[in-house]
């Protein structure tokens, strides 16, 4: 059982782990994240994870067509696409990670609240490269467990933290890919100074994600500083998907 949760979030975690499993073949290779990552690095690049999104909890509502700015993204050489799939409170579906999959080549991260083993069965069966983990609303004994049986797919998994004590358990935990998300989960303020502390304090052989919060070159710059290795970007290219040009 996830941690005591109050809130939407503990709404969320309900819902989704409620939610059927959804099975198919799996057609797609993987693709690696991590090494991706590492590429757009070796370029001079800045790394980015485009993520689509109709709505959040913070309030944006956006209605784009899912593959042409799926696409156009890919076409731009992000690092990696980020679909939502959570129902309730993003307005995801399966079937928009599905169709992703479908039609880039590029990893592909399912974006969503994973609790339970059924979630990243349905992850890799629909072509998810890689799974996003949350330190807030796992125990640590059913992090480990998920992270376990995520790799055993070969899938790569973002382990996502917003606080000191998140990042002890990532670090003490041997975790290779660590999100830093700027936005706090129970009261959604954004603080991009957390984030800077926060990314310090992880090693360097680790690859570490900013999350949530930017919108300019100059947040990137800020945040590589302090040891991003890539960023995860959302409402901003929602808003205005062109801009992913002056943020690469």
């Amino acid at each position: 059982m996830p941690r005591f949760l109050q809130g939407w979030l503990a709404d969320v975690i309900r819902f989704s782990q409620q939610r059927p499993e959804v099975y198919k073949t799996r057609q797609r290779p993987i693709y690696s994240l991590k090494r991706n990552i590492m590429v757009k690095k070796s370029e001079g690049k800045n790394p980015i994870i485009a993520e689509f999104k109709r709505k959040s909890p913070s309030g944006l509502n956006v209605n784009r067509d899912i593959i042409e700015y799926v696409k156009f993204m890919e076409a731009n050489d992000v690092a990696g696409i980020s679909v939502l799939t959570e129902e309730k409170f993003f307005g995801g579906r399966y079937t928009d990670l599905e169709r992703v999959a479908e039609n880039v080549s590029v990893p592909v991260l399912m974006k969503d609240f994973v609790v339970t083993e059924k979630q990243i069965n349905t992850a890799y069966s629909l072509g998810a490269d890689v799974i996003l983990l949350i330190v807030r609303v796992l125990t640590e004994r059913e992090l480990i467990s998920l992270y376990k049986y995520a790799k055993s797919y070969k899938l790569d998994v973002i382990v996502e933290v917003t606080n000191e004590e998140e990042v002890e358990i990532a670090l003490r935990n041997n975790f290779d890919i660590i999100g830093v998300n700027s936005r706090d989960l129970s009261s959604l303020d954004l603080s991009l100074e957390k984030t800077e502390r926060l990314l310090k304090l992880i090693p360097s052989d680790r690859i570490k994600i900013a999350e949530s919060g930017i919108r300019s070159r100059d947040d990137i710059h800020r945040l590589k500083n302090a040891g991003a290795d890539a960023f995860l970007i959302g409402t901003t290219l929602m808003q205005d998907p062109n801009k992913i040009k002056e943020l690469i």
